[in-house]
């Protein structure tokens, strides 16, 4: 056995894959139960050895699709008694066209999520325009308490506004390094989030494009981080009380009522 691979109920977890397998069952219950009730679909993330599978399973049956890159996973899975009949797709999830999968409708997305990948696979729901209803799952603590922090704090950021532009979110608890094996080196966090059901009148890649603008020199005020974009776009609206500020004082709402008025300065 290589030195950086530890071997778990007969799945080997992979370092180049960020694989920490969770070991305590309480916590895979309690992430489970986060899900909401109205569900047509559930796309589980990294199922690994199937700890949070199981309770998923139980609950939806046919409704969940289990993702999963790594193929002694995949045949682990197709081991177990309990499994039987269980959805595995083989795959990587950042590559995959979440419509071409077998569940449509109000779609939640759940799962002990490799940390290594962890925001792309957020990042990917928000780019695509998903009907993902509820986002729910592990992540390293410190960005888990990034995407749920609120202005005027300094964990507050550019995945924080991006994120909480679509979904209600809130950190739920926090989890040891003891619950996983291997144990990795950092604490982790499990977040669960909720569709905002409001219109937008902006797309993504505007309010990333504003958000990313004014976080670019945090410490600088609004007018200053904002200058080459306000340059480029002289018939942008940006309110007057915004330009002393700087980019954590803002709230997710008024990043959301910026990102409008440079879309209707770009149209």
């Amino acid at each position: 056995m290589r030195e950086n691979e530890t071997r778990i109920n007969k799945v080997t977890a992979k370092k180049h894959l960020g694989q920490h397998f969770l070991t305590d069952d309480s916590i895979a219950k309690n992430i489970a139960d986060l899900l909401i009730d109205d569900l047509d679909g559930v796309i589980e993330i990294g199922p690994g050895t199937g700890i949070l599978t199981k309770h998923l399973y139980e609950k939806w049956g046919s409704k969940l699709v289990c993702i999963e890159i790594d193929r002694e996973s995949v045949a682990y899975l197709k081991q177990q008694g309990w499994a039987q009949g269980l959805t595995v797709v083989e795959g990587d999830f950042l590559g995959m066209n979440l419509n071409e999968l077998p569940i449509s409708g109000r779609i939640a997305i759940i799962g002990n999520f490799p940390y290594n990948i962890s925001t792309q696979i957020v990042f990917k729901v928000l780019e695509g325009g998903y009907k993902v209803v509820q986002f729910a799952g592990m992540f390293q603590k410190e960005v888990a308490r990034r995407f749920c922090a609120i202005h005027g704090n300094k964990e507050y950021g550019i995945t924080s506004v991006l994120l909480q532009a679509y979904y209600g979110c809130t950190y739920e608890f926090s989890v040891n390094e003891g619950s996983f094996n291997p144990p990795p080196k950092v604490k982790s966090g499990v977040i669960n989030c909720l569709l905002l059901d409001e219109k937008k009148d902006f797309e993504f890649r505007q309010l990333q494009i504003v958000v990313k603008q004014a976080f670019s020199q945090r410490r600088k005020t609004m007018s200053n981080a904002m200058k080459s974009l306000l340059s480029s776009h002289k018939n942008m609206v940006f309110p007057e009380e915004w330009k002393s500020l700087r980019a954590e004082a803002l709230s997710v709402q008024q990043f959301k009522e910026l990102a409008i008025f440079f879309s209707e300065a770009t149209h």
